[in-house]
């Protein structure tokens, strides 16, 4: 039966999709891996209408997909393949409905992309420091909702961690506003926390109050071999110390994954060469221009700061070469490099992909232990783990050997069981940031506390008793 005329009275026509080609785009993933169908695509442009939806949704046991920039990479924001699901696009509620300076704070719409955000936030001299590679296209509501990490959380947290407060729509359509940008807010429980990282299962985010910071005036960059990861571990605490806290980003990529990405993008220039086992992106920040500002001599002191480092580190045997940006467009190469992994794998080859977190601590017991398995199952796969050092978070992922292997696809689920027996004894996450989702599903039943399990399941029961808020992602 066609429930589309549930929704007829609620949107104007031209925010309802229903045309194969047009629903398109919002039925498959990014990386292709999970695909779907659904009546149609509304897009609600207000949170009454959401609440609207909502409402006629819940008393029509209509089941509701709620998705940001589609640019998630577990299936979050994907219907099933029943068709008789709505996709509730969020992309054009992006208005910012307030702004303070003095606050440092902003209140804006889920459908805002966040690299509209840096803008904005710049404009003001002032800073949102999530940074993602999908910024160009990725929402404030998705980094919400799967509670988004990036590669600035060594100094910053997650977006949990920059979120003040959140307005939700329920699954019955009521609204709860939380949306008062108070830092200090102890009456009763926390409630944003529970929808944040939610992935749409509990309630849908319409909008939310973000936290802002000194716009940084001064970065220095580097591009540095090392060893191993152990060295990049000592490295990292090294120069948090060194910079007075002020590390923004500290990336590793190790030499496969280097060579992916330069056979990809070719235009990329090579900093290191030869290439070394792993290099490490680091880059400190500081909010003092003169921090950046040439002194008489004609040195700037974050780069002297970073150069300084780097120099001793050199001289302990700690990094084997290592190239520092000297200008804003050398720093953008070196962060091309980074920025280019995922989409270099995916050209590659059809990846193993990985998004493990353990302590700092465990970070190369986990990574030899992970080689070592996953080498018995295939031992030509290639090995391309990159990401945040500063946080524990590897993206553990593999591609098929350099000309293909006709066997491949068979093997990428016992390759994934090897990398996640490493992970099991050391008590690490199967999700560090991007969520749960269809591919984790099974899996999270399997590594989460039962009591844990039990308790997630209890508060899906109470908020969406009818189970119509992305049913079959998450939880049961």
């Amino acid at each position: 039966m066609n429930n589309i005329h549930h929704f007829n009275d609620l949107l104007d026509d031209k925010d309802i999709l229903s045309l194969a080609d047009d629903k398109a785009p919002f039925l498959q993933d990014w990386r292709g891996n999970y695909s779907g169908d659904a009546e149609a695509v509304l897009f609600p442009r207000s949170t009454a209408q959401v609440s609207a939806i909502m409402r006629r949704a819940n008393e029509q046991g209509l089941t509701i997909v709620p998705q940001g920039g589609n640019t998630g990479l577990v299936g979050g924001g994907i219907p099933d393949t029943s068709g008789k699901a709505f996709v509730l696009s969020l992309s054009r509620m992006n208005k910012v409905r307030s702004f303070s300076e003095a606050n440092r704070s902003m209140v804006v719409e889920s459908g805002c992309i966040l690299q509209e955000l840096h803008k904005l936030a710049e404009e003001h001299d002032l800073y949102f420091p999530l940074n993602l590679a999908a910024k160009g296209s990725c929402t404030i509501g998705g980094n919400l909702a799967t509670n988004a990490g990036g590669v600035n959380v060594v100094r910053y947290g997650n977006t949990r961690d920059l979120c003040l407060g959140i307005e939700v729509v329920m699954a019955d359509g009521r609204v709860m506003d939380l949306l008062t940008p108070l830092r200090k807010d102890n009456t009763g429980y926390d409630l944003k926390q529970l929808f944040i990282g939610s992935e749409g299962t509990l309630g849908i985010i319409t909008a939310a109050s973000m936290k802002l910071f000194s716009l940084p005036k001064a970065r220095a960059t580097a591009l540095a071999g090392i060893p191993n990861i152990a060295t990049g571990v000592e490295l990292l605490g090294k120069l948090q110390a060194a910079s007075g806290e002020q590390v923004e980003a500290f990336e590793i990529m190790p030499d496969t994954l280097l060579n992916v990405i330069f056979k990809q993008f070719p235009e990329i220039p090579r900093p290191l060469d030869p290439i070394p086992e792993f290099m490490i992106l680091m880059e400190i920040a500081s909010s003092d221009e003169k921090d950046g500002r040439e002194d008489e001599t004609g040195r700037v002191p974050i780069i002297e700061t970073l150069e300084g480092f780097l120099a001793e580190a050199f001289e302990a045997e700690m990094i084997s070469d290592a190239t520092l940006a000297r200008n804003e467009t050398q720093r953008q190469q070196l962060w091309d490099i980074r920025e280019h992994a995922p989409e270099s794998t995916k050209r590659e080859s059809n990846p193993v992909n990985t998004d493990i977190s353990v302590t700092r601590a465990d970070l190369q017991t986990f990574y030899d232990s992970a080689v070592a398995e996953v080498r018995k199952v295939c031992p030509v796969t290639r090995v391309c783990s990159y990401g945040h050092l500063g946080d524990g978070n590897l993206h553990f992922n593999l591609i098929e050997k350099e000309g293909g292997d006709p066997d491949w696809l068979d093997k990428k689920e016992p390759l994934k069981a090897a990398i996640y027996r490493a992970l099991a004894s050391l008590n690490g996450s199967i999700s560090a940031e991007h969520g749960i989702g269809v591919m984790k599903f099974e899996q999270l039943k399997q590594v989460k506390d039962p009591v844990a399990l039990s308790l997630m399941s209890n508060i899906k029961h109470l908020l969406d008793p009818k189970g119509i808020l992305n049913p079959g992602k998450v939880i049961d």
